[in-house]
C-alpha cells in the first residue's frame, strides 16, 4: 500500500473508532437531536473519505499505468497533486477526530417557582403578611467544564421582593480544581458547609421537599441570622476510614458585616441584615469554619456530623462581636424516608463593648415518609436569641420564634413537584406600635402553595 492508501486507512479506521468510542452513558446527558446530527455528519464524513480514497487509487493506478518515462514537469504536477489530496483527507480525519472528543460545552440547568401565599402575620415589626399569587424565583445553574480535573459553578438568581420588584442576584461564582474524591480546592462565592441543609439545598426549590427552609437557616435576605454564604476559598473531600465514609470541610473568608443596623437602645428598632463582603472591605475581618461528618459504609442513608463557624462581625453602629458557633446535625435520608436534624449553639463574645458572652441558640428538626410520588413531611423549628447580644440585637430577623409546619409533596414528574404547606409560627422580640416598648409575641397560621420545576 502506498503512503496516501495508507493513510486514508487510518482515517478511516479514526473515524470508525470516533463514533465507537461515544461513552455509553453519553445518551443519557447528550440532546438527543444534537447526537443524531453528529452521527450524520461523522457517516457523511466517511462517504467523503471513501470517495476521495477511490479517488487517489484512480490516480495511483493512472500513474502506473505509464511505463514511458513520464515528462518531469508533469510527473511533479501528479505527485503535488496527490500531496494535496493527502492533505486534504488528513485534515478532514483531524476534523473528525476533534469532533469526537470530548466537549462538555457549558451546561446551563435552570430552576422556578411560583404559587400562593395567605398568612395572618400582623406585627409592627414585620407588618402584615402576604396574600394571593406570586412569583417566587428563576435560577439559572451553570457547570462549565474544563477538563478532567477544573470545574466551575455559576447560579445566578432572579428574585422578586416583597414589594414585587426583580433584582438579579449573583448567588455562587466558585471555581475548583478536583485531585481526587479526598480532595477539592474550590475559591470564589460558595454556600458556607455548615451543617447539611445549607450545602444540600441551594436556591432551587424543586430539589428539598418543603416549600420554605428554616427560617433561622434562610439566606441573607430572607431572615437568615448565619452568613448562608462566604466569599474565600473552601477544601472539602471524602474518603473510606474503615467500616465508615468520612468527608470534611474547611473554609476562610471574609466575615460579614452588619448593614442597616439602628441604634441599639432600644434594640426593637433594628433593621439590619448581613451583608457578605464579596468585593471585600477597608476594615477586613474574616470568618473561619470546619465540617466534620461520618457515614457507616453499610449503612450510607445515614450521616452524623459536627460543625463551627467563627468569625469576628461588625455593624454599621461601631460594633463588633466575635461570633463563636458550634453544633451537630443528623440525616437519614433513603428511599422511603428523609429525617433531617441540625442543632446550633452561640457563645458570642463583645467585642467593642462590656456586656461580655451571650449564650443562644437554634435548632429544627424535619420527617418526610415518600409514598411513589407523595412525600408528607412535618417540622418544627425553635430559636431563642439573646436580644442584649449585638450580633442578633442588630438584625432585623436576629428575633427568638417557634415554627411547626406540616406539608406535602405530590411529584409530577422528575423535574415539577407541586406542593401544599400550613405553618403556624409564634414570633417573640417585637415592637409595639410606638416603636419603642415590647409588643406582645405575634402568633399567626400561614398557608401556602408551590409548583417547583427544573430544566
Amino acid at each position: 500500500m502506498t503512503p496516501v492508501t495508507n493513510t486514508l486507512t487510518a482515517v478511516c479506521i479514526a473515524a470508525a473508532l470516533a463514533v465507537s468510542a461515544t461513552p455509553a452513558g453519553a445518551a443519557d446527558t447528550a440532546d438527543a437531536a444534537k447526537l443524531k446530527a453528529l452521527e450524520q455528519k461523522l457517516e457523511q464524513s466517511l462517504r467523503m473519505i471513501e470517495a476521495l480514497q477511490d479517488k487517489v487509487k484512480s490516480l495511483e493506478g493512472s500513474a502506473a499505468a505509464k511505463s514511458a518515462p513520464a515528462n518531469t514537469a508533469a510527473a511533479a504536477e501528479q505527485s503535488a497533486r496527490l500531496d494535496s489530496l493527502e492533505r486534504q483527507v488528513s485534515q478532514l480525519g483531524s476534523g473528525l477526530a476533534s469532533r469526537s472528543s470530548s466537549d462538555d460545552g457549558l451546561p446551563v440547568h435552570g430552576f422556578a417557582d411560583v404559587g400562593m401565599r395567605r398568612s395572618g402575620e400582623n406585627n409592627a415589626v414585620f407588618g402584615k403578611g402576604n396574600k394571593g399569587a406570586a412569583v417566587g424565583l428563576f435560577d439559572l445553574y451553570l457547570s462549565p467544564q474544563f477538563g478532567d480535573h477544573v470545574k466551575a459553578l455559576v447560579e445566578l438568581a432572579v428574585e422578586v421582593d416583597r414589594d414585587g420588584g426583580a433584582a438579579i442576584d449573583l448567588e455562587r461564582l466558585q471555581a475548583g480544581y478536583a485531585f481526587n474524591d479526598a480532595l477539592t480546592a474550590w475559591i470564589g462565592r460558595f454556600h458556607t458547609p455548615y451543617g447539611y441543609w445549607n450545602t444540600a439545598f441551594h436556591h432551587g426549590a424543586q430539589i428539598q421537599t418543603s416549600i420554605l427552609r428554616p427560617r433561622f437557616l434562610d439566606f441573607e435576605d430572607k431572615g437568615g441570622i448565619l452568613p448562608t454564604h462566604t466569599v474565600g476559598g473552601w477544601l472539602t473531600g471524602a474518603l473510606n476510614v474503615g467500616p465508615a465514609r468520612v468527608g470534611y470541610d474547611a473554609y476562610a473568608g471574609n466575615a460579614p458585616h452588619i448593614e442597616g443596623a439602628t441604634p441599639t437602645a432600644p434594640s426593637l428598632l433594628r433593621r439590619g441584615e448581613l451583608n457578605m463582603r464579596a468585593a471585600g472591605s477597608g476594615s477586613h475581618q474574616t470568618s473561619t469554619g470546619f465540617n466534620l461528618w461520618v457515614s457507616p459504609r453499610s449503612l450510607s442513608a445515614l450521616r452524623i456530623g459536627l460543625h463551627g463557624l467563627r468569625a469576628n462581625v461588625a455593624d454599621d453602629l461601631a460594633n463588633n462581636t466575635r461570633l463563636n458557633m458550634l453544633g451537630g446535625y443528623g440525616v437519614f435520608i433513603d428511599d422511603n424516608w428523609e429525617v433531617l436534624g441540625e442543632y446550633y449553639h452561640f457563645r458570642n463574645r463583645d467585642l467593642s463593648g462590656a456586656s461580655g458572652t451571650h449564650g443562644s441558640n437554634a435548632s429544627y428538626l424535619q420527617a418526610g415518609y415518600n409514598f411513589g410520588r407523595v412525600t408528607p413531611f412535618a417540622r418544627a423549628e425553635r430559636t431563642r436569641l439573646d436580644q442584649t447580644d449585638n450580633y442578633f440585637g442588630s438584625q432585623l430577623f436576629g428575633r427568638s420564634y417557634d415554627r411547626f409546619a406540616l406539608g406535602m409533596r405530590y411529584d409530577l414528574n422528575a423535574k415539577s413537584a407541586l406542593k401544599f404547606e400550613l405553618n403556624r409560627t409564634r414570633q417573640k422580640d417585637l415592637v409595639a406600635a410606638d416603636g419603642i416598648t415590647a409588643a406582645p409575641d405575634d402568633s399567626y397560621i400561614e398557608a401556602l402553595m408551590q409548583f417547583s420545576f427544573r430544566f
